[in-house]
C-alpha cells in the first residue's frame, strides 16, 4: 500500500442506549451545550455522541456502573475544566465530581447524564 492509498480513520460517535430520547436530548443541549443535527447525532466540539432509545429500560447498563469498572463511560479531552464545569453548574448538569487535580497535574470533572452514563472532561 502507497502512501497516496493509505485511509484515514476519524473518531466516530458514542452511541448511547437511552430511556427517552426527548429528555436525553433535551438535557444533553440544556445543560451540557450540546447541538443536535437531522441525522440523530448529539455534538459539541469534540464530543460526538448517537442516542438510541430502546422500550427495555434495564437493557440500559452504563459501563460505570459496573463493580470495579471504570470511574466514566465517555473520556474527552479538554481545556478550561474550571470554566466547564462553572458552565455546567449554572446549567443544572449532574455533577458526579467536580475538578479534581493528580499528582501527575492532569485535571478530571465528571458529569452524569439522565440514563446514568459519565462523562469525564481531562486536561492539563
Amino acid at each position: 500500500m502507497t502512501s497516496n492509498s493509505v485511509k484515514k480513520i476519524d473518531a466516530g460517535p458514542v452511541i448511547l442506549i437511552v430511556s427517552d430520547m426527548e429528555k436525553s436530548r433535551e438535557y444533553y443541549q440544556n445543560a451540557l451545550g450540546c447541538s443536535h443535527d437531522s441525522c440523530g447525532h448529539t455534538a459539541r466540539e469534540g464530543l460526538l455522541l448517537l442516542m438510541h432509545e430502546v422500550r427495555n429500560k434495564e437493557a440500559i447498563k452504563p459501563i460505570s456502573s459496573i463493580e470495579d469498572g471504570p470511574d466514566y463511560d465517555i473520556y474527552t479531552y479538554c481545556n478550561h475544566i474550571d470554566d466547564l464545569h462553572d458552565e455546567f453548574v449554572r446549567n443544572g448538569a449532574i455533577i458526579v465530581s467536580a475538578p479534581t487535580v493528580s499528582e501527575s497535574g492532569w485535571k478530571e470533572l465528571i458529569v452524569q447524564d439522565l440514563d446514568g452514563y459519565k462523562i469525564a472532561f481531562g486536561g492539563n
